[in-house]
């Protein structure tokens, strides 16, 4: 057998020991998972009729959980919510000012206690709820000590944030994430069919992308096209880093900022890409009197107009939801839309 030392074959395998990790971590379960709140129709549940406990490991270190203690959920980590609905997961606390109701069920349940959102949360919500299991991360990963200190003495805190920071290892940490809530909360099958789509969509893209063409990342927001970096840019450098993609520009001091950086369209336009990918940071809010499309801004910059990737209409956009998911199913959305474009362009 010949070992594939490929940058695609050293994805594939670092994914395959992600997988085999979590395997040999459902193995450490001291009993039946099952953690989950009543599911609606047709969806997958582990509602509390099997107990014991499970050894879960996030950033912080190792945790058991025992089943027939969870009464109460939390969440307040953007990339979970989606997550935790398709698993079926009533929850009692959440940060739903950070939901969208054309996005997320739970947004407009008032049933869930509302800490609103990470600029001012009322934290004090959590305590009316004493949730027994919390998820947290990403905007409320600030609050971390804040929350596990208003928790049950008994509650468990779990964050899975520290691989999201490095864009060399975030597709791998969407994987490994969604596992580990799937076997927390006894959605195993419907976990591994979210990973095997996201796995899917990345090998389409693997094999599309020609390895030469140059592209360049771009992030909208408050009717601004701002440069979005291959290192630091946010959304788009974990595209990048795992795909290799060639920078039509590279700058220094690129930054994570949720606007992008502030460079001149001129400048975009000299370095010409091939390819633009496009996060629209205003779309999570689309009726917003306020929004323009990032369509409409890039369509509406004279400068850009000569652009190669404009004239060939080669440019992707992320999820219009993008900027306020930022989970497995919107890279999945997003992986699939630009294999479909570099495929065509071969055509």
């Amino acid at each position: 057998m010949t070992l594939d030392t490929s940058a695609a074959g050293r994805t594939r395998l670092l994914r395959l020991l992600s997988v085999t990790a979590i395997a040999g971590l459902a193995l450490s379960a001291c009993g039946q998972a099952g953690a989950e709140g009543p599911a609606q129709d047709g969806e997958e549940t582990a509602s509390g009729d099997a107990g014991g406990t499970i050894t879960v490991e996030d950033d912080h270190g190792t945790h058991e959980i025992n089943f027939d203690e969870i009464d109460s959920v939390g969440a307040f980590d953007n990339r979970s919510f989606r997550l935790l609905e398709d698993f079926g997961v009533e929850l009692s606390v959440a940060a739903r000012s950070l939901m969208q109701p054309h996005i997320h069920g739970y947004a407009e349940n008032e049933d869930i206690l509302d800490t609103g959102n990470h600029r001012e949360p009322d934290l004090e919500q959590i305590v009316a709820a004493q949730p027994d299991l919390v998820i947290n991360g990403q905007r409320y990963a600030q609050y971390y000590e804040d929350i596990a200190e208003l928790m049950p003495e008994d509650g468990v805190i779990l964050e899975f944030d520290e691989g999201f920071r490095d864009p060399e290892t975030f597709f791998d940490q969407l994987a490994e994430h969604t596992q580990k809530l799937g076997q927390i909360f006894g959605a195993e099958d419907t976990a591994e069919e979210l990973v095997g789509e996201l796995n899917s969509a990345m090998e389409r893209v693997e094999a599309a992308y020609d390895g030469e063409s140059t592209v360049m990342g771009l992030l909208t927001s408050g009717g601004t096209i701002n440069y979005a970096g291959p290192q630091q840019g946010r959304g788009v450098a974990p595209v990048f880093q795992e795909f290799d993609l060639v920078p039509a520009l590279e700058v220094e001091d690129q930054s994570s900022d949720h606007e992008g950086d502030d460079i001149s369209v001129e400048a975009i336009a000299e370095s010409n890409p091939d390819w633009i990918i496009v996060l629209d940071r205003d779309g999570m809010a689309p009726d917003d009197p306020e929004y323009t499309p990032a369509q409409e801004l890039i369509a509406d910059s004279p400068a850009l107009q000569e652009v190669t990737a404009v004239q060939e209409d080669q440019i992707v956009y992320m999820p219009q939801n993008f900027y306020i998911t930022e989970d497995i199913q919107a890279y999945t959305e997003f992986l699939n839309d630009f294999a479909d474009a570099l495929e065509g362009a071969q055509q």
